[in-house]
């Protein structure tokens, strides 16, 4: 009887080395200083004249030094942290959001008839800023799992959660923000691949709402009048934009000088450091000056929709490209309020704007947004196709032609 002998095992073959993150993306870095370091100067000089100098340096050191530590929080904090993090962070969100409409609330701040703030101890928290980013995790994370079986059941509730985050904020009220939510949610599926019949669904019911909603409040109405023809009504509602107009028209080519611009004077131009901060930029840096700061914009979308396309997988593409839409989508709408085009939404302009919040929540952002670019790119996949054969031979009687 023949013996077997038993084949020798061969060693489990070394587990490949985790891959090393790389580099941030330069780019979209000089993109960053460039907005928040003109926002820190623009908020310094629109406010200065309010108060002691010293007091507001150091407001602006603390608000830059808190959106510092966000950055770095978004950039080395393990993207799969965040991702089970998510649901704890949308709860987060929408009970804030849902604790400012419950009346008496004492920690609720209501500032020209709208309740958005929330005064704990001596900061004051904008929860819809941090709603718009436990959306996009949420978003990123939920259609990473269902973009193949995107179903009524998962259409559902999706379109719940999306619905429910912009009716609380349209609440407070704020009817642009919501649409941020609702432009943000159009995009990711559009990213995602999902079935055209979803994203056109989104984008019709996203539509009609605005403009549902936009009648059924009387200042949003007034707002719709001042766009149309603010001058019948420049002591009234068409005030802001017109003096918006005067703001730019003073500034000219090259502006009329940092810290020398006067419709930031008095009130004249009502929240000049806030929603129409560009146009005190354009006063005191001119034409050159707002150039500056939309190409820096297109810079920081440009950078942030290409690291989006080199993301290794579904979720970090998907995240990428939600918070560069935030970005650019918040910037492209500030800029057509101010200039006009566009009716008042109320949307600041994001890392120029003041507010500690939206500074705070766009640094996260931006940090995660670096991490993705961290991230190896994707290995192509091998060809399906089979090797080339050798070439078979002519048949006889015919010629062969080989071109070259």
């Amino acid at each position: 009887m023949a013996r077997t002998v038993p084949s020798a095992r061969r060693p489990p073959a070394p587990a490949a080395p985790p891959p090393v993150p790389g580099l941030p993306d330069g780019l979209l870095i000089v993109a960053l200083i460039g907005l928040v370091s003109l926002g820190m100067v623009m908020i310094y000089s629109t406010t200065v004249h309010e108060g002691s100098p010293s007091a507001v340096v150091r407001e602006l050191a603390l608000q830059f030094g808190v959106g510092c530590a966000g950055l770095l929080l978004g950039m080395l904090v393990p993207l799969s942290w965040w991702r089970r993090l998510t649901p704890l962070l949308l709860v987060g969100a929408a009970g804030a959001l849902a604790s400012l409409l419950i009346p008496g609330n004492p920690l609720a701040i209501t500032r020209l008839g709208a309740t958005r703030w929330l005064q704990v101890g001596p900061l004051s928290i904008q929860p819809s800023e941090f709603a718009k980013l436990a959306f996009i995790l949420f978003s990123a994370g939920f259609l990473d799992r269902n973009f193949r079986r995107m179903r009524l059941p998962q259409w559902m509730v999706y379109l719940g959660v999306t619905a429910g985050v912009a009716l609380l904020i349209y609440r407070e009220p704020d009817l642009g923000t919501a649409a941020v939510i609702g432009g943000i949610a159009i995009c990711m599926l559009w990213v995602a691949r999902v079935h055209w019949f979803w994203v056109l669904s989104l984008f019709g019911g996203a539509v009609g709402a605005i403009l549902l909603l936009a009648r059924t409040k009387q200042h949003q109405q007034e707002r719709l009048l001042a766009w149309r023809n603010p001058w019948a009504f420049q002591d009234t509602i068409g005030h802001q934009i017109i003096q918006s107009w005067t703001a730019m028209a003073r500034g000219g080519l090259w502006g009329v000088g940092l810290g020398q611009s006067l419709q930031k004077l008095g009130n004249r131009l009502p929240e000049a450091e806030t929603d129409f901060i560009f146009s005190v930029v354009v006063e005191e840096l001119g034409l050159v000056g707002g150039i500056a700061v939309i190409l820096l914009f297109v810079l920081f979308a440009w950078r942030g929709f290409t690291i989006a396309l080199r993301a290794p997988d579904r979720y970090s593409m998907l995240l990428a490209a939600g918070i560069t839409t935030w970005v650019a989508g918040q910037a492209a709408l500030n800029v057509g309020v101010v200039t006009g085009t566009l009716p008042n939404t109320g949307i600041p302009l994001p890392f120029l704007s003041s507010g500690g919040s939206s500074l705070l929540a766009l640094m996260i952002a931006t940090g995660l947004l670096l991490a993705v670019s961290r991230l190896p790119p994707a290995e192509p996949k091998p060809s399906a196709r089979a090797e080339p054969g050798p070439e078979p031979a002519a048949r006889p009687g015919r010629r062969r032609f080989r071109h070259h």
